[in-house]
């Protein structure tokens, strides 16, 4: 018997060495769909047909098969198959007539796994990004692997932003929590009836903001947004209460979802009661910054009590993220909270010691959420964290995560693409090791793989492991509330050089010159070779500071129809200066910034024009004070340390007239040539411009956008002297209500005289 058995089995490998390949024909092909709702399935899979073979794919009702034709089903399973699957089984069955893609029907995830995986291990094709798809044309296709199958482990596998990127990744969920924001429309519907609800900050409770906590009421409460992110008090029971009661009006799912609103943590509850339930440090007392998590691990805990009244296998998620983000001290989690953890921190050091102090507390269900987007909200640059997040979720699934939710953006980024694509592959197979989900992206460049492989290389290990790891902390500390992105652009030289960019650019000159590579591969590695050449071009501009390099990474961005200036790079400082030169377009380089610190003076008795304050000439060196020019004088940034504490006190409600005044120095190469301007960027409201004691310009305020747009004044004739000559500037500014000064910097420029 043992022998017939070993001949049984030798003869079903020999079946399986020796199974016949299909081929298919895809200009005689169709696509059949059982139901409407598998209709963009079918059509993204019509799409790929086309693309892999040069023809025109139908996709024909059952009923109207024509004759002769292959077809492929979706959402049909071969005759006699066992139609029970697994949560978002996907099945794939190939024969000489026809092809199958079948699995668990909810929401259609099984039969689109079913597709996309047949595209994926049987006919070789890649998604690099969301905006592209790699295939090896050819008909007819000879398809080897003709069954296959997709089962996920983890319940929750995402990357936000993506569109059908997810989906043609096998992203999905099942049996996932319910979670999310829970409470953004409460103020909406409860604010005026039930005020009780709502958070206690200053007094009352009503929307707010950090910024505007004494600001006017009316305008708060009308303001949709904030009542979006209003927190709740959450130790009030009427909360509690009502919690259960929409909970059971919506028929008592499995989950009661409490996720707070998206609110900053020094706006959490300051009622008497929700207080009483922080364990807080005399350091945590000053800001609340990430340690109320025992007032809504209690708070998670009494609606959990309630809900299993109704529900005995009821359970209850809530998000560890802003104030409750780090682990509770007192209140420890029952076994049926499930945490939605959204660490701002992702060293490793760090997210082993997070894990470890909410597993102390009680911890037993979890999925990772974390707001990754800060790594790269502004990254124009190759990246080579890729390793580091693989070994992140390794990490996250080893401690027993369930699953993935990404927090991220869109990006055209081939480095954080990269990233994505090895995330992705690892939700799907979380044994596969970061070399193999690396050489399954690479596949998209075919021959070119080894050498774009090199290129990326490069920037994890000569850049990223050597640079930067060591001092993520010092990175983020900079950028602020752990904004990588942020603080890496604020100081750059010590992780990135213009040469980087030249060394790994060889690897690309290779990749591009492989033969064989097809129009999709070469457009992949073209993207690369540019991205590349634009990172130099904007580490080049924010090293130099220099006009001319702004000017020519402009330049490369319109030429190359990229984006010409990015949100963040604002909000960044406008590092590279594109916006900078941008605004000033008209002129000649170089654009001067006038100091950033102009002396400053109150004028509440509007006694200074009487006075000609404008004629003190170098004597507005004696004035007291100094304000900043990219502020308004009510809010000037509170680590400028110029700016007195006297003065902030005196602007900051401050309606009424104040002078700024300053002195540059012309370029001796402009005079007699050139034309010669002060461009303001913004002043809030009217102002008198006056140059060496002359008046030179009066801008009202007469529009409602005047308070923010720029103006230029000519001063080429009230210029004096020669280069060592300092030019004193005056301006007097006229606030009549709201934010008031000049707010955003001013430039000494040029025109060539024609």
């Amino acid at each position: 018997m043992k022998k017939l058995l070993t001949v049984l089995l030798l003869f079903a490998a020999a079946a399986a060495v020796f199974a016949k390949d299909v081929k298919i024909d895809l200009k005689n092909a169709v696509i059949v769909v059982k139901t409407g709702s598998q209709k963009g399935i079918a059509e993204d899979l019509k799409t790929h047909l086309e693309l892999i073979g040069g023809g025109k794919v139908a996709i024909v009702p059952a009923s109207k098969i024509p004759a002769g034709k292959y077809v492929f089903h979706v959402g049909t399973a071969p005759k006699g198959t066992k139609e029970t699957f697994k949560p978002e089984e996907g099945r794939y069955v190939i024969t000489d007539k026809a092809a199958y893609f079948f699995g668990d029907p909810r929401r259609n995830q099984g039969i689109s796994h079913a597709v996309y995986t047949f595209l994926d291990e049987a006919l070789g094709v890649r998604w690099p990004s969301p905006d592209h798809i790699t295939v090896v044309k050819r008909n007819p296709v000879t398809v080897s692997k003709t069954e296959g199958k997709f089962i996920p482990v983890l319940n929750i596998r995402g990357i936000r932003g993506q569109g059908i990127w997810n989906r043609r990744m096998r992203m999905g969920t099942h049996n996932p929590p319910q979670y999310g924001h829970a409470f953004t429309k409460w103020w909406e519907k409860y604010g005026k009836t039930h005020p009780e609800y709502f958070a206690l900050n200053n007094g009352r409770r009503i929307p707010t903001s950090l910024g505007n906590r004494s600001g006017d009421i009316a305008q708060a409460m009308a303001d949709k947004r904030l009542g979006r992110i209003i927190a709740l008090c959450v130790s009030n029971e009427k909360v509690w209460d009502k919690i259960i009661a929409d909970w059971k009006a919506a028929g008592m799912p499995e989950y009661v979802n409490i996720c707070e609103n998206d609110a900053p943590d020094q706006l959490s509850c300051h009622c008497e009661n929700c207080m009483k339930l922080d364990v807080l440090t005399p350091e945590q007392q000053k800001d609340w910054t990430h340690a109320l998590a025992d007032r809504y691990v209690y708070f998670a805990n009494e609606v959990l009590k309630r809900a299993k009244k109704y529900r005995k296998d009821a359970k209850v998620s809530m998000y560890a993220y802003n104030a409750s983000q780090d682990a509770p001290k007192r209140e420890k989690l029952a076994d049926e909270v499930v945490i939605g953890v959204v660490p701002t921190n992702f060293t490793l050091g760090s997210l082993e010691n997070y894990v470890s102090s909410w597993k102390k507390m009680g911890l037993k269900h979890f999925f990772y959420r974390p707001n990754r987007h800060y790594y790269f909200a502004m990254m124009c640059l190759p990246a080579g964290f890729e390793k580091h997040f693989y070994k992140v979720m390794k990490f996250m699934i080893d401690q027993g995560g369930i699953g993935f939710d990404y927090d991220s953006r869109k990006t055209l980024n081939p480095s954080v693409q990269l990233s994505d694509y090895i995330l992705a592959k690892t939700m799907q197979n979380p044994s596969a090791s970061f070399e193999e989900s690396f050489k399954h992206y690479l596949d998209a460049y075919g021959a070119a793989g080894s050498n774009v492989g090199k290129y990326f290389e490069y920037w994890r290990t000569q850049v990223w492991e050597k640079r930067i790891v060591k001092n993520l902390d010092k990175i983020t500390t900079l950028g602020a509330f752990y904004n990588y992105s942020r603080g890496l652009i604020k100081d750059i030289a010590p992780y990135y050089n213009t040469e980087d960019f030249v060394k790994a650019g060889k690897y690309l000159d290779a990749a591009m010159k492989t033969p064989g590579l097809t129009d999709d591969q070469k457009a992949l590695v073209k993207r690369l070779v540019d991205f590349n050449e634009h990172g130099r071009l904007f580490v080049k501009a924010i090293l130099a500071k220099n006009d001319n390099a702004s000017l020519e990474l402009l330049k490369f961005r319109q030429k190359n129809g990229l984006k010409v200036l990015h949100g963040t790079e604002q909000y960044y400082g406008d590092a590279a200066g594109v916006k900078r030169v941008m605004d000033l377009a008209e002129f000649t380089p170089p654009f001067i910034k006038t100091d950033l610190f102009w002396k400053f003076k109150l004028d509440p008795k509007d006694v200074g024009e009487k006075e000609a304050w404008y004629k003190e000439g170098r004597k507005y060196t004696k004035w007291k004070d100094v304000m900043a020019t990219n502020r308004n004088w009510e809010a000037p940034y509170a680590h400028y340390k110029a700016i007195s504490k006297e003065i902030r006190a005196l602007t900051k409600n401050y309606d009424g007239i104040a002078w700024y005044a300053t002195s540059v120095r012309i370029p001796a190469d402009w005079f007699g040539k050139r034309s010669i301007y002060l461009y303001f960027g913004a002043v809030d409201e009217s102002c008198t411009v006056y140059i060496n004691g002359e008046k030179a310009h009066y801008r009202p305020y007469i529009n409602p956008s005047d308070w923010a747009t720029p103006f230029t004044v000519d001063i080429t004739k009230f210029v004096k002297g020669n280069a060592r000559t300092p030019q004193y500037i005056t301006v007097r500014v006229e606030d009549k209500s709201g934010a008031g000064g000049i707010w955003k910097q001013v430039f000494l420029v040029s025109k060539e005289k024609k």
